[in-house]
């Protein structure tokens, strides 16, 4: 059972880092209630007790609100009604940004936006670097769009995440260029270990088309189409919730026809083949199952093939310089890589030997030699 805080009767932990806020007073001889169950410290809860109890004497909202929302949360619940339903990934960054802000009041949310962004650039990751700008930028844009959409429907008067105040920061994009060397021992590492050989396909076609970690693992026999030679990855599976079509390599056409053939409608295009039952891994029968999350294996491929700073992620920018290199003009390769904006300008990386060979001189004729004055007679 919830203890009400002696000092504070008016807050009760509901939870870790979990706060009921109560505030009832007495108003013409009636009494007078507000309450909202908010994610934070104490002290957030105690200004938010203290918002209320204005609030309430006064029967008008505090601060810049013409309504009762009062937190950030509130914010984002509108921004989710107006513009949802999100995709995945930008679903779980919103609730990651509502957690940890969304008990913060309206009115206050800009100077602890800045400490909170301050704090954040100065925290190492899980692999034990700074976040990047690219983090920083979509948590910006979050909170900013959040605001401008309570800003449309008037429930806030302007919106605190200027961008004069919060700029986004330029992405400076890794420096990732393989050979073709390594893109060969990339998958002949795959290939030949015992526990990573279910990785050589999907990393052959990774390091052949602009591809995200999770459209490899929810690609299904279904999206297949061998008449255009594509891949359709669903809705839902992509980054901003819209479908897009994926070119099938020429050296992996027998792959996906086998598979096609060979597979049901629902299996995934990339697997492994797991003994046994979910429950049961004992049995004899072999199944066909997702890639799922391939963090170990792929660390063991990277670790083979001597590129031990190699990022999944990084295949996506390898394919698209590729790509790029060999002539495919850039929209077609922003089409096939769903990048709405001109991303290839931050993850281009032509290696500078390759861009040598490419260059072409005005005038150059073949097989025509134009001789000087001086060299005749």
């Amino acid at each position: 059972m919830a203890r009400r805080n002696k000092r504070h009767p008016g807050i009760v932990p509901v939870g870790p880092g979990r706060y009921r806020v109560v505030c009832r007073i007495r108003k013409g001889g009636e009494i007078a209630h507000k309450q909202e169950t908010i994610d934070g410290t104490v002290e957030q809860a105690k200004a938010l007790f203290e918002r209320f109890k204005t609030e309430l004497r006064t029967g008008a909202p505090v601060g810049s609100l013409k309504s009762s929302v009062s937190t950030f949360g509130e914010v984002l619940g509108i921004y989710g009604e107006k513009n949802g339903p999100f995709s995945p990934a930008y679903t779980h960054l919103v609730e990651k940004v509502k957690r940890e802000l969304g008990a913060v009041l309206v009115d206050q949310f800009a100077e602890r936006f800045e400490s909170d962004l301050r704090l954040l650039k100065q925290t190492k990751t899980k692999r034990g670097g700074l976040p990047s700008c690219h983090l920083l930028n979509r948590r910006i844009e979050v909170a900013r769009a959040a605001f401008g959409v309570a800003v449309a429907v008037g429930v806030v008067e302007k919106n605190p995440v200027t961008r004069q105040r919060f700029p986004e920061k330029r992405e400076i994009p890794r420096d990732v260029s393989i050979t073709e060397d390594d893109r060969a021992n990339l998958i002949a590492a795959a290939r030949e270990g015992k526990r990573t050989k279910h990785l050589a396909d999907a990393l052959n076609y990774a390091l052949q088309v602009p591809i995200r970690k999770g459209e490899i693992v929810n690609m299904q026999v279904q999206d297949v189409d061998l008449f255009s030679k594509c891949v359709r990855v669903r809705n839902g599976t992509t980054k901003n919730d819209q479908g897009t079509y994926k070119p099938i390599p020429p050296d992996m056409v027998e792959y996906f026809t086998r598979r096609v053939r060979e597979g049901k409608p629902e299996e995934p295009v990339f697997f492994r083949l797991v003994k046994g039952s979910r429950g049961d891994r004992s049995g004899a029968a072999v199944r066909v199952a997702p890639l799922g999350d391939f963090k170990g294996a792929w660390h063991t491929v990277r670790k083979a093939a001597n590129l031990p700073d190699l990022r999944i992620h990084d295949t996506r920018h390898v394919s698209a310089t590729a790509m790029v290199d060999a002539g495919t003009p850039e929209q077609v390769v922003m089409s096939v890589a769903n990048w709405k904006t001109n991303m290839l300008r931050t993850y281009y990386h032509r290696d500078p030997k390759k861009a040598l060979e490419l260059v072409r001189f005005g005038g150059q004729r073949d097989s025509v030699v134009i001789a000087s004055v001086a060299d005749v007679g």
